[in-house]
Formats: C-alpha cells, structure tokens, sequence
C-alpha cells in the first residue's frame, strides 16, 4: 500500500517536473494518482521540500517572468491548495483520452495549453495562469458550463459552447465518380449519311451524301462538316463548318478557330462567324455545379446526428461532432424550397432549423465567371454557299458571380457602322424568386437606339410564375437584322401554372406584342395536362389569338394522348383544330435500341378544311441498326381532298469509319465520342456500356464502342462469365472520361495462368540426386524469378514464356548454371518430366 510519503518527490507531480504533460505512463501510475487525491497533497508545497509545508517566494516566480503561446504575461498565480491530477476528460460527451490537470480550490481546474489543442478547444484561450513556471488555462474562464469530476472514475466531464470546439463542414454536393481514365489517345472518325428519294409523280431522283470528318491530336480537335447532293440535272457541293479546337480541363477554357456560332446575349444576335472564339465551357467539366447552392451553419453542444429535409422529404443523414458545423452545396432543381435540418442528439432532444433557399441556374455560384469572347467574318447564305463571308464582327459577354445572391455582366457586339453594348443583371431572392435583367445602347447607320428586357420567375412546389418585359427603341439594331423587318415596341407576357399529382397541372400565358411596323397582337391560352393512370398522359390547350391588324380574333384548339403500354412502346393521339381546319393524327411506334435491332413508326394522318374536304397521309418508317452501319426506309403516301394520290420514298445508309490506336473499325456513325475495347486476345466476351451490351470481342479481342459521352464518366463492364478460367482480370469495370469527339483504347488487362513444373536432379559422383529444398533462379522477360524447389527436386513457376531461360541455383558450395526450355503449349500446367542439368565430381 502506498503511504504519502512514498509520493514525495514522485507521482504525478514529480512527473510533471520532468516534462510529462499526460498521465500515459501505463497502469503503474494510477495508484500513485489515487494515492495522490487522497493524501491531497498541495502542489506548491510538493514544489518545496519534501516534508510538505507552505511555499516560499523563492518557490513562486512573478507572473511577468511567464509567457504562453497566445501571447502575453499570465494574468494571476495558482494558490495554494491545488492538486495535480490524471484524469480521462469527456468533453462536450467525446471522450478525449487522459491530461494532467490542476485541481483548484474554487473548483475550477487549470489545463496546459499543448493539451487544450490536443484536445481541439479553440483559441483564445484568455489569460494564463502561473503554475510552477508553466502557463496553464482556466476551464471557467473558456465558459465550461459543465465541469463534474468523478473521483470513482478520476474522470473530468467538461461542457465548452460550441465556439470553443473545432468547426466541421460536410460537403453534400453529389460525388465525383471515382477511378476515373481521362485518355489522350490520337484518334480519327469519318461520318457518312447517303440519302435516295423519289416518288411516283414524275419528280426527279435526289442523291445526298453528308459527310463529318474529325482529327484528334492530343488536346487539339479539328471537325469538318460537308454535303454533296445530286437530282434534278444539278448538282450541289457545299462546305457548313471547319473548326480546330483546343480544351483545357484545368481551366475548363475553349479555344475554337475557324467557324462557329456565336451569341452576346438577349438584346444581341446569333451570329455565324469564321474567326477565332474564346470561351468559358462548363461542358468540359459536367460534375462541377456552377449555380448557387444552400449551405447552412450552426452549433452543437454533443455528438448528434443531423437529418437534413427538402420539402418535407429527407434527402441526407450526416453525424455531427461537438462544435461548430457547416453543411454546404445542397444542390436540387430549380425553384422555392424548404430545407430543414433536424438535429437530435443522443438522448433524443431535437432540434430543427428552417431555411428557405431558391435553387436557379439564372445565377452564378460567388466567384464564377461565363463568358465568350468572339470575333471573326460573318458568314452569308450558310448551308447555300460554302465560303461567302462578309463584315468582320465582334461578338462578346462576360457575366461573374458578386456573390451567390447577385450576378453581373456585360455584352456588346460591333461591325463596322453598327454596335450595341449593355449591362446584365441577375439578382436571386430566397423567399421571393429571380429578378433579372439586360439593358443595352447602339448606334447604327439610322441612328442611336436603346432597348432592354425586365423579368421575373418564381418556381415552388406546386406553383410556377414567370413574367417578362421588353422594350425596344425605333433605332436599335441587332448585327444582322433587316432593316425592313417587323420591329417589336414593347412585348409584354406573363404567365402561371399550378398542379398537384392529384389533380394534375393547369397552366395560363397571356402575352402583347406592339410593333414599330406590322400589326399588334395579344394572345391567352390556358393548358392542362395530366397523367390519368398508368402510362396513360393526356395534354390539352386553347388560345385565342386578337390582331389589330385584322381587326378579329382566332381560336386554336390541341389534344394530344400518350400511351406506353410497355417499355420502348409508344402510342400517340394529337388533335388539332384551328381557323375551320383540323387534324387527327395516330403514331404508334418503337425506340430503336442504342445498340443493334429494330426500331419502327407508324403515322397516319387525317386533315379537313371547310369546303376541301379530307385529306389523308400515311408514312410508316423503319430503322435498322447494324453493326456496321444505320439503315433507314420511310415511305410516305398522300391523298388530296380532290382523290390524288402520291407516293414517295426514301432510302438512307448511314455508317461511321473510325481509328485510334492502330486500330480501324467500321461502325454505326459516330455521334460523340468512341472507344475500342481491348481485352487481350480473348473472342467472345460480352461487353457493356450504361448496363447496356453493346457486342461481342472478336478474334482479336476487340468491340467498338461508337457512342461515349464526352467528359462524363462511361462506365464499360465486361462479363466476367465469359473469361476463360485459366485467365486472371485486373479489373472487370472501368470509367473512361474522353475529351470532345474523340477516340479511346479501353484496356482490360488479362493474363493467362501458365505453370511450368518438372523435377531438378544432378550427377554427383555418377550417381543422380535431386536438387531439394534449393533456391532456383530463372530469367524471364529480362527478370529473375526465384521458386524453392521441393521434395525430389520439383519446381513450379508460373507465365514463364516459351523458349530457352538461364538458371541457376547453388547445390552446398556448387554453382549449377544451366538453360531451362520450355516448349509451347496451350495447357495450363506444362510438365518437363526430369531434368539432369549438372555433373560434380564429388
């Protein structure tokens, strides 16, 4: 048993004199700190002499001697009286491990400053308390709310605000796929689309080929586009687009020279130009969400699990340490939403904070840019003519996020006489929905003009509204706008929709357009729509058009039902009425499958007009599509009111030639981008892409893949099932991220599982002994591979290649170097029977 007598100069104190700041000597101290509680010895007078007693000055340096990390002198001493402890502190209900602590009498208790980090109490800490020379801090001092010491247990339990503990945040926008590829491989397509139609009516035969050609050269893609039609004793050749481009994906920027489309905004035009264009393009990035996103803040005082609610409906469940957290990028679609966040802590309490938030792709995200920047030659008669280009033009807008609420930008566009530019604006309210706007100034040969363009949206569950301004001067022009085109004044439109999955959606738009020149017009219609049960849908709208010009008003009427009775089966009923017309139409047909088979359409038509009579159309199409190729028929047979007749057809192939990685293959046209999957030279094995098979391996080990999406993650699988046994995958999935219309090698790494065995013997003295329990080194493919032979001298290495191998091994002090043959074979265990590889003497 210990006495205190046996602590003088020991235990925990003397501990802390030597420079250990934690009671973590192991279980041989604890009963030096029971012992040490109970004798209650006083920490200045163990600092003093060994018979206890009061302290002297000599043992209490002046506290302007001390110093602490947070800087300054320590505000006070420790009295007399206190006691050194080792304890398990529980803070904020986490246990922290054990700290040595200084016991006040008041009640307090003092800690080390190292150990408060460890711990994860937030600075300032306040002012240090002299103990022993050493800075130590004050629990009451950080505002513990709690400090409950249990001798039982020697464990402190200490309740600190949540401000003193760490900050957490949780990032809840969705993951990025993870193992992603992002190849480079230098690839090359070749699109084709021929086209053959005609009809019995003594027209002419038409001939059209439309081609695409893309090269791929690291980061650098160059695209052309092109037609050739032939019928009617005339031909046509004509050129629609050449363009190299270059992505960054670090900076998710796009350079593109040659031709292009371009736009500056609402108040500006969509302008063809062959130039040079430089561009923000999220495309590049299709994971990164570049609107706003809620994020919410707040405290806890224990460990707590937090639910987080999205109109009522939970989407997330996160667990909460102590302190401070954040909860950032909740991201939904657009509109007015609920978010709440219920936390409840381990004995059930809730807490639940509500936060109105409106999710829009109007805004930016704080700190984002979007931009284009654009300038080249206008392009004349696109798709008639192949290289007229005129006036040299400007086109640019850049917009930034100020914050998550407010987004600015510019925009302009210029050609020599002509130029408008202008301000944009979008600001997003939380409770209150979108507000934005554009405004823009120009001159131009007729004059100086202004124009601009109001709006508001607000979205919710069940209720959508939008509303629209746009105003325009006599004067302003846009690049490209006829000057004896219809000029809107003012375009005013407002609209709302409400619906419910019990009662469906019902929508209302009324709109008024007044103009410089041609007639004003107001319309109203109002809209409905609903699914009635099943996969039955049903859509229904009226309008009324009121034109000043005529002085009179028009009617319009649409039903349209939709029924899938199963997957990929669609049937369709449109009804059309208007001005003492109608139409009935009837379309039944099937999706063609993203991979090969069928896809059919039926449509059949019946149109009236008051005094004409009916007339009729039925046009059936079918497509096929092949390994190598898409074919398509479609047929098309009409009847007048008056009983002519007519018939025409049309006959399509459509294919895509493509290469990369020394590889060409002939397929269906590539859409985006393509791949070849590689799995080594096994035939036979079942490939997929999106869950979807796609085909087969051939003798080769190849499939080509014609539709990958570019920058997303494709996740390509094979079966596994079809892998023969004496083969080993390194993986049987794979997530490939392309660039933009470019070509992949997709590798899947297999190996045969090869053995080699056979039995090692030596000629000692003229008589044969087996090379046992050795070390045998091998050469394989520029490597030596080591394997212990066994009983009788029998060795085993795997995937050694056929043809000759040194080896060699060490019998006692005897070198044996020899030459190893193995033949080729396509078993999976090759045996060499006995070989006799060396002769010693003795």
């Amino acid at each position: 048993m210990l006495r205190c007598a046996d602590l003088e100069g020991e235990g925990p104190v003397a501990r802390k004199r030597t420079g250990g700041k934690r009671g973590r000597a192991g279980a041989a101290a604890w009963p030096q700190a029971a012992a040490a509680i109970a004798c209650a010895l006083p920490l200045v007078a163990a600092a003093a002499s060994p018979g206890g007693g009061e302290p002297t000055a000599a043992d209490l340096k002046p506290a302007s001697e001390l110093t602490s990390q947070t800087g300054g002198p320590p505000r006070t001493q420790a009295s007399a009286g206190g006691q050194i402890l080792i304890v398990e502190i529980n803070l904020n209900g986490v246990r922290k491990g054990e700290f040595t602590v200084m016991a006040a009498p008041d009640g307090d208790f003092l800690v080390d400053e190292s150990d408060l980090k460890d711990m994860g109490v937030q600075p300032p800490y306040g002012a240090p308390v002299a103990v022993e020379g050493q800075a130590r801090f004050s629990l009451r001092a950080l505002q513990a709310s709690e400090m409950r010491f249990d001798e039982a247990k020697l464990a402190l339990f200490v309740t600190l605000p949540p401000e003193r503990l760490p900050k957490k945040a949780l990032d809840l926008q969705p993951g990025r796929p993870q193992r992603v590829l992002e190849p480079r491989d230098n690839s090359a397509f070749f699109n084709y689309r021929t086209l053959y139609s005609g009809d019995n009516a003594g027209g002419s035969n038409n001939l059209a080929l439309s081609t695409e050609l893309g090269a791929r050269v690291g980061d650098f893609l160059l695209r052309s586009e092109s037609t050739h039609a032939r019928g009617a004793g005339l031909s046509q050749d004509i050129r629609y687009g050449t363009s190299l481009t270059h992505d960054n994906r670090r900076t998710l920027q796009r350079w593109t020279l040659g031709d292009f489309s371009a736009t500056s905004g609402d108040l500006g035009s969509v302008l063809n130009l062959g130039g040079i264009s430089f561009s923000k393009s999220y495309q590049i990035d299709p994971y990164l969400i570049r609107q706003p996103m809620a994020s919410f803040v707040g405290n806890i005082t224990s460990p707590a699990q937090a639910e987080i609610y999205l109109d009522g409906v939970r989407v997330r469940t996160e667990t909460l340490q102590p302190g401070q957290f954040a909860l950032r990028n909740l991201n939904y679609y657009g509109g007015q939403r609920e978010v709440a966040v219920v936390i409840r802590d381990r004995f059930g309490r809730e807490q639940t904070l509500v936060y109105p938030f409106y999710f829009t792709d109007a805004n930016l995200r704080e700190g984002f840019h979007d931009y284009s920047y654009n300038l080249g030659l206008q392009r004349q008669n696109l798709g008639i003519a192949s290289n007229d280009y005129g006036k040299l033009a400007l086109s640019a807008f850049h917009r930034y996020g100020i914050s998550d609420s407010l987004t600015l930008g510019g925009r302009g566009e210029a050609e020599p006489g002509r130029f408008n530019l202008g301000a944009m604006a979008a600001l997003r309210l939380d409770k209150l929905g979108v507000v934005s706007g554009s405004l823009s100034a120009g001159h131009n040969p007729a004059g100086s003009g202004w124009a601009g363009i109001a709006r508001y949206a607000y979205q919710a569950r069940q209720f959508n509204g939008q509303a629209e301004l746009r105003r325009t001067s006599p004067h302003y022009e846009t690049l490209g706008q006829a000057a004896t085109a219809d000029r809107p004044k003012t375009e005013l439109s407002a609209g709302a929709s409400y619906g419910t999955a019990l009662i469906g959606s019902l929508n209302v738009d009324w709109r008024q357009l007044r103009q410089y020149q041609g007639s004003d017009q107001r319309s109203v219609s109002l809209g409905y729509s609903r699914t009635l049960f099943g996969s039955l849908s049903v859509l229904a709208s009226i309008s009324r058009v009121t034109s000043a010009l005529n002085a009179g008003s028009s009617t319009s009427f649409f039903l349209a039902l939709t029924y899938s009775p199963k997957r990929d089966v669609t049937t369709n009923f449109f009804h059309s009425r208007q001005a003492g017309s109608s139409s009935d139409v009837v379309q039944f047909g099937t999706n063609t499958p993203v991979g090969e088979g069928f896809g059919y359409r039926m449509v059949s038509e019946r149109s009236s007009s008051d005094g004409l009579g009916d007339g009729y159309r039925f046009a059936p199409s079918l497509q096929y599509n092949g390994p190598h190729g898409v074919y398509t028929v479609d047929l098309v047979s009409n009847r007048s009111p008056g009983g002519a007749s007519q018939q025409a057809y049309q006959l399509g192939i459509g294919g895509g030639i493509a290469y990369v990685g020394g590889a060409l293959a002939f397929s269906r046209p590539v859409t985006d981008s393509f791949g070849i999957v590689k799995v080594g030279e096994l035939e036979g094995v079942r490939v997929y892409h999106s869950a979807q098979e796609i085909g087969r391996t051939d003798a080769t080990g190849r499939v080509f893949l014609p539709n990958l999406g570019s920058y997303v993650a494709n996740r390509v699988v094979i079966d596994d099932r079809d892998i023969p046994i004496d083969y080993v995958i390194a993986d049987k999935e794979l997530n490939i991220s392309p660039p933009l219309r470019s070509g992949s090698v997709i590798r899947f790494d297999v190996m045969r599982i090869q053995a080699t065995t056979g039995r090692l013997a030596v000629q000692v003295a003229g008589q044969a002994q087996a090379a046992e329990y050795i070390d045998l080194f091998v050469m394989n493919d520029g490597k030596e591979v080591t394997t212990p032979t066994g009983r009788g001298g029998e060795f085993y290495i795997e995937n050694l290649k056929p043809g000759r191998h040194a080896a060699r091994f060490m019998l006692g002090e005897r070198r044996c170097a020899f030459e190893l043959t193995v033949p080729p074979s396509q078993e999976m265990l090759i045996d060499l029977g006995e070989l006799h590889v060396c002769q010693f003497d003795h």
